[in-house]
């Protein structure tokens, strides 16, 4: 296969040649044969990592195909064109410009490269956190703070954040709230307007990890006031690890958030470079990166790249509507029949997000009826068992969750 039959192939499959829809409505039912891992196991364990399907599989394998025996010069044009489809379609998930969107390597790396662009702790202003953020972040907030970094963390009152626990951390000297947007304790997904309105009354700016809920609820930058945010594609983007995006709204871009990392390219003006130097360049002439790739270093991972161009079209095939009310009734009867079980619910009521979490008495035990049975949930923070339901699962799975705790 060469790479012109590679981009071509990975153009023609995907969702379109899935029976995973039908006119007008989606069949969720069907959705589970373009997910293996649904096959072997009750797999219930998406916020940590979410199974690829056949079509993104396939892409992968196509690409390893390519690497491996056709490798080298020219790919250049073939590439841009997969890698600008990957952000259009990203910016298009979250109602953002295809100019406000870069690639990046994790959610932390991106969230800490906002910081480093934004200098607060050079300005004298500080940021506004609290504990149901991902404990990664947390911990990149509590190094700064060692540096003189100013950092407020309020803390959660009964697994829910209050705004005005908010309101009162939060001054003029405030330049960014930080939150995960679904937090990945208990899928609690926050007032993000509220928050946004706070941040824009005091002068501040408003962070959103997304990695929890990109793909799986829907999300519109623009409504909700958001001003930057990011995440990986390994989890309801159905992607790899290694890989990800970022958005940085467009006047921000450069002023507010200035690139801290420098990628690009020069061209030597001398001999014996050049025969004939042009006295108009300097020796070595440069133009600076502009738009959001001056936030991108060196080449995202193609890999990366190519498995999220066929998950992004597989989820906007499906449409994340549809893709929020199927994993409702999964997680709706969940927090029903969890508390009835003995198990406590730390997920607010009518929560929106894919995750519900529960007090377990007996983590040790839980977890290995649940390993005996084959299903795969994740117990974190000592007691604290997370279900994350996705498009494949079906309440066949739920049913054998609870036989297996019962």
């Amino acid at each position: 296969m060469n790479r012109r039959q590679f981009f071509a192939t990975a153009a023609a499959t995907g969702p379109a040649a899935s029976s995973a829809t039908s006119s007008g409505s989606r069949d969720f039912s069907t959705v589970r044969a373009d997910f293996p891992r649904a096959r072997t196991a009750a797999y219930l364990d998406n916020a940590s990592c979410h199974p690829l399907s056949v079509h993104t599989a396939a892409a992968l394998h196509r690409y390893i195909d390519w690497a491996s025996k056709e490798v080298g010069e020219p790919w250049w044009p073939d590439w841009a064109q997969a890698r600008t489809e990957a952000k259009t379609l990203f910016a298009k998930l979250i109602n953002a410009k295809p100019s406000e969107i870069a690639f990046a390597r994790s959610t932390i790396e991106a969230e800490s490269n906002l910081l480093n662009g934004m200098a607060i702790q050079a300005s004298g202003g500080n940021v506004v956190t609290n504990d149901l953020h991902y404990s990664a972040a947390i911990y990149n907030y509590r190094m700064r703070q060692k540096d003189g970094l100013e950092v407020r963390i309020v803390k959660h009152r009964d697994w829910q954040i209050d705004i005005r626990d908010m309101e009162r951390a939060v001054d003029r000297n405030t330049r960014l709230i930080a939150i995960a947007l679904v937090s990945n304790v208990n899928g609690y997904l926050h007032d993000v307007s509220k928050l946004s309105e706070l941040a824009h009354a005091n002068g501040a700016y408003l962070y959103a990890d997304i990695i929890q809920c990109a793909g799986a609820i829907p999300i519109d930058v623009r409504a909700m006031g958001i001003d930057l945010a990011a995440c990986s594609t390994y989890k309801w983007l159905m992607g790899v690890k290694g890989f990800g995006f970022l958005y940085v709204r467009e006047d921000l871009q450069g002023s507010v958030v200035r690139p801290v990392q420098h990628s690009g390219g020069v061209r030597f003006n001398y001999a014996p470079w050049v025969e004939q130097p042009d006295t108009g360049l300097d020796e070595i002439a440069f133009s600076p990166v502009t738009g959001p790739s001056c936030y991108e270093v060196s080449y995202p991972s193609y890999e990366g790249a190519i498995c999220a161009l066929e998950s992004l079209k597989y989820i906007h095939r499906l449409g994340v509507e549809n893709i929020r009310a199927h994993v409702r009734a999964l997680t709706t009867r969940l927090q029903k029949e969890m508390p009835a079980a003995g198990y406590p619910s730390i997920t607010p009521p009518d929560n929106e997000s894919p995750i519900v979490a529960f007090a377990a008495k007996d983590p040790q035990r839980a977890m290995e009826k649940l390993r005996k049975a084959g299903v795969h949930a994740a117990m974190r923070f000592r007691n604290k068992m997370r279900i994350s339901p996705s498009v494949f699962n079906n309440q066949e799975d739920v049913d054998r969750l609870l036989e297996a705790l019962a």
